[in-house]
């Protein structure tokens, strides 16, 4: 229970801001008020809920995991200018290359420093970016061609779900409150889904910019297993199976089965490498 006490503010604050951000755009004709208010939707509910739970923390925040909340709002402002202004794909994604690079740099700031050459950091901040990338654009096809609007937050909210258990289990309550965090800013951004409108693909710089960092820092600062970073980022990818000529309920459903699949080995993972209780 005091588990719960500890987390539940900072959840329903990030659940009530996304839902508020989405509400003003329900009497608002036409698709663009969705595209706008989505990704700003999650972005600034993460924003609130991080805030929430770790106070505020000042500019440039001292431990580097704090800068999530303005990986956040950056993310945010990528995920309007992607959905409201066309540019040629690789554009978009050498923007968000390069975002997610600086935003990786920043993350692991105290390992460039203090225990990697220049090579090193390179190659680390390299890898991690391209692994960004690489969520981002499976999460942009989700929403992309989602079987029904409200499959696509189902299918991103899972992961953030299994995301925030892991975390628990490796060693970082914090990190696992943001995870959680990150899932109720997700399902706060369901609104529009509700009215049959798409969620659009301006949430995907949003999600997969927190979801990796999320799960680097689990990697670097707390026990997660590499493992199980790995399944939980490359979860959502098995939302796109192809699923026949099953009707759309069905297709949702074992979508959505896939997903929840991937997820549980990667918390089966966590468990097992998890650090023993100490009585």
């Amino acid at each position: 229970m005091a588990l719960l006490h500890q987390m539940l503010p900072a959840v329903i604050v990030a659940l009530l801001v996304a839902t508020a951000v989405c509400a003003v755009g329900l009497g608002w004709p036409g698709r663009g008020a969705t595209a706008v208010l989505v990704p700003c939707a999650s972005g600034l509910g993460y924003i609130c809920g991080h805030f929430m739970a770790t106070g505020w923390t000042g500019f440039p925040p001292l431990d580097t995991t704090n800068w999530l909340p303005y990986f956040a709002l950056a993310a945010a402002v990528l995920g309007v200018i992607h959905e409201r202004f066309s540019a040629p794909a690789w554009v978009r994604l050498l923007a968000f290359a390069l975002f997610s690079a600086g935003a990786m740099a920043l993350l692991l700031m105290p390992k460039l420093q203090r225990e990697w050459t220049i090579g090193q950091a390179l190659v680390w901040v390299a890898c991690l970016a391209a692994a960004t990338v690489v969520l981002g654009v499976m999460c942009d096809g989700l929403c992309r061609y989602s079987p029904t609007p409200v499959a696509a937050p189902l299918f991103l909210l899972i992961p953030c779900a299994g995301a925030a258990v892991a975390l628990m289990l490796s060693g970082s309550m914090l990190l696992g409150q943001l995870a959680a965090v990150l899932a109720a800013a997700i399902f706060g951004s369901v609104i529009p889904a509700l009215r049959h409108m798409a969620v659009g693909k301006g949430v995907a710089p949003v999600f997969a910019t927190l979801l990796a960092t999320l799960m680097v820092s689990g990697c670097f600062f707390a026990e997660l297993p590499v493992a199980s970073a790995l399944l939980l980022a490359a979860a959502p990818a098995l939302a796109l199976v192809r699923t026949g000529k099953l009707s759309v309920r069905w297709a949702v459903a074992v979508r959505a089965g896939l997903v929840a699949a991937v997820v549980a080995a990667a918390l089966i993972t966590a468990f097992l490498a998890s650090p023993p209780l100490e009585y």
